[in-house]
């Protein structure tokens, strides 16, 4: 089984960041096999990461293969992610930052940040967009 980043976003909340970090550094990127709860004792994975965090793993995953994301997986879809709030809180039709200000900010392009605008405005609901909030439904 292959499971979605988000699962590290949980972990970090019920188990803090060290056990993120724990996992970033010594799994990170891999393809690991998650013992059983009751197999995690003797397990290579609870030595790794510790028992905590193997616990926890087992719990939801225990029997199941998982990949974990890489250390830069994880910086990558950070920046991501801020790069998406910086251009949502510039502003999707009237923006109060330019393209060229938020690109040289996260070091991408300003035609990547006009696409990630495009991108936002085609999701977002059209009465929640200026250009239609005079329209009454």
């Amino acid at each position: 089984m292959t499971t979605q980043a988000g699962f590290m976003d949980e972990l970090e909340r019920d188990l803090g960041l060290s056990a993120r970090l724990r996992i970033l550094a010594n799994a990170g990127g891999q393809r690991r096999y998650v013992p059983m709860p009751d197999r995690v004792e003797k397990s290579v994975l609870a030595r790794e990461l510790g028992h905590d965090v193997c616990c926890w793993l087992a719990g939801r995953y225990g029997g199941e293969t998982v990949t974990f994301p890489s250390r830069h997986g994880s910086e990558k879809d950070e920046q991501a992610s801020l790069l998406r709030a910086a251009v949502l809180d510039a502003g999707l039709t009237e923006p109060k930052r330019s393209s060229n200000d938020i690109a040289a900010e996260f070091g991408v392009s300003e035609r990547r940040v006009r696409a990630i605008r495009a991108e936002l405005r085609q999701d977002m609901p059209p009465e929640v967009l200026p250009l239609f909030a005079h329209r009454q439904r």
